[in-house]
């Protein structure tokens, strides 16, 4: 008999034979619960609590998951075709310090036994009943407030001695920084714009989030020791460029007599906007310290804000100000790349011996591997304050940030910065193209749909896939060539982001994050519950791929679209529908494809709230950078108020353009041979290009005259065409009224052929 049952047994008799009540007896039953289970129970019941409750045991004894830094991810079922595992798993980059090697786990699972068994059971609930009950005003103002703000203080007087949230007013988003990216109260953290990893960061998978950048006091001052913004501004350039691996690399423009140094390598002192990466050192009070290729200096932090999809009253999703979780990275030694491919060789000895992961455990200060970095976190309690993770919580963050083969540096958003001056500021996916990886034609994004066949890696993205797959699973690449920027591919709809935050919000309350932490409203379709190394679904060699965690953002940013590829229409199952709310970019739906496009199908254009066209307007809703072929079967284009609308397709474009109808006989002004009086029928019985309803010149000499009255007076009474202005046949009094109202003037006016 094992312990738990001898002592349920055990009690059963002592209530037996003394009757005493079964609740006098559940402080004894408790203790024999699993430790994750009783940690869980205090969660659930600690009203705010901030620090979690831990039993005196060893730390690995209180874990439900021995195997937590495996991510739910890594259960797909990948069919033996779809692989999103490519954007972690990769051999190692020539030059860099990772050397994990791991591209082979694109191809077969690879678990220990631990890990056969898919322990992230959150995957597997439905959640639909308690969504239901949460109203889309209840998760709005829940998701708008502030849990950030009180977060040191409290953990202060819990008598937490690790990092504490030293940013104020973070939880505003970009209003906690300058223009340049800097924090405002002058903390020395500096926010960065970069491109969220595949495909889990994007919002469409339930979460916004900002990452912030800190390096320590030396690189934020001169060599007299006074601090000085513009020696912070040259070492976080030359930390990009490092962490890069470029030679050199654009920057703010940065006075080099400020500095000291000649940043750009002209041999002379400046102003300069770019700052050269080949240098021994940094600079400033730094200058002692090496430039170690592809690796941060120590001391460098990081800080990770997670948080629900905002949703603006326009529909505009943005990042709101409560936080699911607060990151926080610091590299706690310096290494060097020898000492880190002795760790790798380590670590993969001890897969090869099937022992299962261990970090240091630092306390308050966190897991840290062998490989430098200290993390820690903080997710919201019960009641939607955050708190500190709890020991396996904390352990889900170090397989990501330890074992893969595709980070640099176990980082993932500074590498994805965009380059330069461009990328310092608070992160914004408007207007951030679709840029392609390193080595890659195209987009990122686009690459990864067409490789996972999914919106996710679980291929669970119901609303995602259906704007960017065709029925027969094949990707929609005129969907593709109709987005702008990064938003347009990654943001849900305001409809989306409510479900999934109050799945998020259903998750806080069961404060059950070690069974996983995905914001799912129903069980996905294609998870592994098990998996069997040697029989489960493996993926041929074609369907695996290279990947460089880089983005050529130069190639991005010159390209004429978002989109880089071929765009066809003859997949399309419906109309193509353009909508027009406005002349402004974005007020219009383009397509724009940096290959070919081949129109086929239908076209339907739609007037959104109420816009009205005027003549003149033009909207080039077509557009390729390699070719315009075929043409739509059928056009279907709405009346206006004013003008009408003409469509005119060349080489490279398809236009849309409004032309001037002023009399309103459905011809127009640049075609009407009397623009301002209405004949449709274009009747010109002299053919000098002026329809008789506007020309009463019968000797055509430019002007109604006497000699023109004396040649109506003996037309009256006939049938005689050229007097007949208004084509009944006859030349009467409605005639006469006519050269009448225009004796003295020129013929038309109207287009003369």
């Amino acid at each position: 008999m094992n312990g738990l049952n001898k002592n349920l047994g055990t009690l059963a008799v002592v209530a037996g034979l003394l009757a005493v009540d079964v609740w006098i007896l559940a402080p004894v039953f408790a203790e024999e619960l699993p430790l994750y289970q009783q940690i869980l129970n205090r969660l659930k019941t600690d009203p705010d609590v901030v620090l979690p409750w831990m039993p005196d045991a060893q730390d690995i004894l209180t874990m439900h998951n021995r195997e937590t830094p495996i991510p739910p991810q890594c259960y797909t079922d990948s069919n033996g075709e779809h692989n999103p595992c490519y954007v972690c798993h990769q051999d190692a980059i020539p030059g860099r310090e990772n050397t994990k090697n791991d591209r082979d786990l694109q191809e077969a699972y690879s678990f220990s036994d631990e890990g056969l068994t898919n322990h992230w059971y959150n995957l597997f609930k439905d959640r639909i009943a308690r969504v239901n009950q949460i109203s889309d005003a209840e998760i709005l103002d829940y998701i708008n407030q502030d849990n950030y703000s009180d977060l040191a203080q409290r953990l202060n007087d819990a008598g937490y001695t690790g990092w504490k949230p030293d940013l104020a007013n973070l939880a505003d988003g970009p209003a906690a920084f300058d223009q340049d990216g800097f924090a405002k109260d002058g903390s020395w953290w500096v926010a960065f714009s970069y491109k969220p990893l595949p495909s889990t960061f994007w919002p469409t998978q339930g979460s916004t989030d900002d990452v912030m950048i800190r390096l320590p006091p030396e690189f934020y001052k001169k060599a007299d020791g006074s601090v000085s913004r513009e020696v912070y501004k040259a070492n976080l350039a030359i930390l990009e460029a490092n962490i890069k691996g470029y030679s050199k690399i654009g920057s703010w423009p940065i006075d080099e007599h400020a500095v000291g140094t000649d940043l750009n390598g002209d041999g002379q002192l400046g102003t300069v906007s770019e700052v050269s990466a080949q240098r021994e050192h940094y600079v400033g009070a730094a200058g002692q310290i090496d430039l170690i290729p592809h690796v941060y200096p120590k001391d460098t932090e990081f800080l990770h804000t997670v948080r629900y999809v905002g949703v603006k009253p326009d529909g505009t999703i943005f990042n709101p100000k409560r936080m699911k979780e607060v990151r926080y990275m610091k590299r706690r030694i310096q290494s060097r790349h020898f000492q880190l491919a002795h760790y790798y060789q380590e670590e993969a000895l001890e897969k090869e011996q099937e022992s299962l992961p261990t970090y240091k455990n630092f306390g308050h200060d966190g897991l840290s591997s062998n490989f430098g970095w200290n993390v820690t976190g903080f997710l919201e309690n019960k009641e939607g304050k955050l708190r500190w993770n709890t020991f396996e919580e904390n352990v889900f963050c170090m397989g990501c940030h330890t074992s893969i083969g595709s980070t640099i540096d176990k980082t993932f958003s500074f590498p994805r910065k965009v380059d330069g001056p461009a990328g310092w500021g608070y992160i914004t996916l408007r207007g951030m193209r679709d840029a392609p990886n390193v080595g890659e034609l195209a987009g990122e994004i686009a690459t990864y749909l067409q490789r996972v066949g999914g919106g996710t890696e679980f291929r669970s993205n119901p609303e995602l896939e259906s704007r960017f797959y065709h029925a027969d699973g094949s990707v929609n690449s005129v969907a593709l060539a109709s987005t702008r920027d990064f938003y347009d591919l990654g943001a849900p709809s305001p409809q989306r982001a409510l479900q999934l935050n109050k799945a998020y919000k259903a998750i806080v309350e069961e404060q059950e994050f070690i069974f996983g932490r995905d914001a799912t409203v129903t069980p996905p379709e294609r998870v592994l519950q098990n998996v069997d190394n040697e029989t489960s679904p493996t993926l041929p060699a074609d369907k695996q791929h290279d990947w460089n965690i880089l983005l050529d953002w130069q190639a991005a940013n010159q390209a004429l679209c978002n989109y880089r590829g071929d765009a066809d229409f003859r997949p399309l199952a419906t109309a193509h529908v353009v909508k027009l709310g406005g002349k402004a970019d974005g007020q219009f739906n383009q397509v724009c494809a940096g290959g070919t496009v081949t129109l086929a199908g239908d076209l339907r254009v739609e007037l959104a709230n109420g816009y009205q066209p005027q003549p003149g307007d033009r909207f080039e809703i077509v557009k390729a950078g390699a070719g315009i072929g075929g043409r739509f079967d059928d056009i279907e284009l709405p009346a206006l108020a004013h003008g009408q609308f003409k469509l005119a397709a060349g080489s490279d474009s398809v236009v849309l353009f409004v032309t001037q109808d002023s009399d309103g006989d459905g011809i127009d002004d640049d075609e009407d041979n009397c623009s301002q009086a209405a004949n449709p029928n274009q009747r010109d019985s002299n053919s000098d290009g002026f329809g008789n309803v506007c020309d009463a010149d019968l000797n055509n000499d430019g002007s109604v005259n006497q000699t023109d009255a004396g040649l109506f007076r003996a037309a009256f009474g006939s049938a005689n065409a050229d007097a007949d202005f208004n084509g009944n046949g006859s030349v009467d009094q409605s005639d006469a009224a006519l050269m009448r109202s225009v004796f003295g003037k020129a013929p038309g006016p109207g287009k003369r052929y």
